[in-house]
This record gives structure tokens, C-alpha cells and sequence, in this order.
């Protein structure tokens, strides 16, 4: 039997948020103002002060968001800029709040997403989160270390078409390069825990234009040098100088990786492969419109931004 979902939060449980977080008298929550995959963020406003509210779409592990609190406090003596969290008044990290699981964190007020941040300034950040998270031997899992394959990927795209999916000539356009990119991936080297999500959507202006890194549910065992090449990626934008900035000002800040070859974009190539082909999966099993409709521009982000061959070596040569 599968197991029913959680209630989600209402307008009406502010309340009840703010005293299980000892914030208070009243409150009162506003919302959502932000989704990603696993749940969604509300805001709380109590006694003049904000506070953000993060609930999850499934019941989360308890000992997973306790480790999420102890490197985001790392993070936090590294000089890292991230929101502090608010322990509940039993002294948890996660409350129940009328039958959903949620917490409470520092309200910063963020701009919209953006790839064109101060490349020196996300380098620097990257370097003390690497400083935050200690050597591990923990194994690391498929979605930041393996590619689909071939037969994968050529299955994923018959089945696309035999689901009439809209974007299933965008897959098969893209299949030679989505092929091709996995040639390079290799295992990582002296991994240490990492945040593993560092896209535009966790790494954000603040209003007063500090970079601020947001959600850490991803944290785990990853090869320094691999993430900041995923970085390198995602904040260099496909523009040469911005790589070469940010790869000097992380060096130049003590950070322990290099990218000096193509396997160093191993997980972002692992990560490429997983997002696509999970979102394709993900539409195929899926009937209600509006989350198909959200599953094929979570998939498109792909196409219009793909991890090849021909990019990385761009990064390379820019950072030599």
C-alpha cells in the first residue's frame, strides 16, 4: 500500500508554526513564495520579524535534515552566507505542524536567479564551502557519479514517442551529444561532503548583493575539483573570462580543487544525464496536466543549456 500523502501547510496553521518554533504569539504565513522538487517555502511573519518555513512534498529523514543543519552551520563558520536555522521549542530541527513536517529558518531576501553573479565572489564562496565539509569515504550515489548510457538514453526516447510527448524530438536532437559527453566520466578523487546543488536556483544575490547559498538537502560525498567545475559551468555562463575569475578567485581563497582536465565534469555530466532522463520518467507516468507541463520545462532546461564536449573544453582552455 502506498503511503497517503502529508497534509500540506494552509495560510491558517501560522499560529501554530510560530509557537512550535517558540517565535511567538500569532504569526501569520504567507504562500508558497518558492517550489523546488522535494517541497516548498513559506513565509512567516511574526513579532516584525520574517522567518522562512520549508515543508516537504514527502515526510523527509529526520537524521538526513540534521546533517543538512550541521554543514549549513559549518558553512556558516566558514563565512559561507546561508540562512541560520530555528530549532523547535523540543529542541529538533523538524516540528510536526498539524500533520506536515516543517522548518524554520532566517528570512534573507533573495533576488531572482541569476548565472551572471560576481564570478570572484561565487568563487570565494565555493572555496569556503569546501573548507566546511570534511574528508568522507561514504559512497557516492549514481546521480552525481555515472551517465545513462546509450540503450538508456535510446530507450527513454522510444518511449517518449510512443507516450506523444512535445519533447521527444528535442531528446533525440540532443542524443549524439548527451552520448557523447559520458565518454569522460571518472570517479572522483579524496571527496569530502559537498553541497552537490550548486545551481543559480541555491546560490543567490541577497538584497544587499552578498551571495547567498540556500538549501543544502542535497549534501553528501563529492570530489571538490568536480563540483567546482559543475560551478564553473552553471556561473561561467558559456563566457570564458567569467570561468577564468571565478576559477582564480576560488584558488587564490584556498579552495582544495583544481579543473584542469574533462573528467573533473563528471558529475555535472552525471547529473545532466539523471535530471533528463528522471523529468522524461517522471512525465511518462504522469497524468495531470499541469505537473506534465512542469516535467517538460524542467526537461527543456536541458536542451536550451546542454552540458557537451565542445563546452567544457571552452572552460578548460579559458582557465589554463
Amino acid at each position: 500500500m502506498t503511503a497517503a500523502a502529508p497534509r500540506m501547510l494552509s495560510e491558517a496553521d501560522g499560529p501554530v508554526v510560530a509557537a512550535s518554533f517558540g517565535l511567538g504569539a500569532g504569526g501569520r504565513l504567507t504562500g508558497p513564495v518558492a517550489r523546488g522538487q522535494l517541497g516548498q517555502i513559506w513565509r512567516l511573519d511574526v513579532d516584525g520579524t520574517s522567518w522562512a518555513v520549508k515543508e516537504w512534498f514527502a515526510s523527509p529523514d529526520g537524521a538526513s535534515v540534521e546533517g543538512n543543519m550541521e554543514f549549513s552551520e559549518a558553512a556558516l563558520a566558514a563565512g559561507v552566507f546561508t540562512p541560520r536555522s530555528r530549532l523547535s521549542v523540543w529542541g529538533t530541527v523538524i516540528a510536526e505542524v498539524e500533520g506536515t513536517s516543517v522548518r524554520v529558518l532566517e528570512w534573507v531576501d533573495l533576488a531572482q536567479r541569476s548565472r551572471r553573479l560576481d564570478p570572484p565572489e561565487v568563487g570565494r564562496t565555493v572555496a569556503r564551502l569546501h573548507h566546511a565539509g570534511a574528508p568522507t569515504s561514504e559512497r557516492i550515489s549514481n546521480w552525481f557519479s555515472t551517465g545513462m548510457g546509450t540503450q538508456a538514453w535510446r530507450d527513454t526516447h522510444r518511449r517518449l514517442v510512443e507516450a506523444d510527448a512535445p519533447f521527444a524530438d528535442a531528446l533525440e536532437a540532443l542524443l549524439p551529444d548527451l552520448i557523447a559527453v559520458e565518454s569522460i566520466i571518472e570517479p572522483h578523487e579524496s571527496p569530502r561532503v559537498c553541497h552537490r546543488d550548486l545551481w543559480a536556483d541555491n546560490v543567490l544575490a541577497s538584497a544587499d548583493g552578498r551571495v547567498c547559498v540556500i538549501d543544502f538537502e542535497n549534501l553528501g560525498p563529492a570530489d571538490p575539483s568536480q563540483e567546482l567545475a559543475m560551478v564553473l559551468f552553471e556561473f561561467g555562463d558559456d563566457d570564458p573570462e567569467r570561468a577564468r575569475k571565478l576559477h582564480a578567485a576560488y584558488v587564490e581563497a584556498g579552495g582544495p580543487g583544481r579543473v584542469s582536465r574533462r573528467g573533473h565534469f563528471s558529475m555535472l555530466v552525471a547529473q545532466q544525464a539523471h535530471i533528463a532522463s528522471y523529468a522524461c520518467a517522471r512525465w511518462i507516468g504522469e497524468s495531470d496536466p499541469a505537473e506534465r507541463d512542469r516535467l517538460e520545462a524542467w526537461f527543456r532546461e536541458v536542451p536550451e543549456d546542454p552540458v557537451t564536449l565542445a563546452r567544457i573544453d571552452r572552460i578548460l582552455a579559458a582557465i589554463e
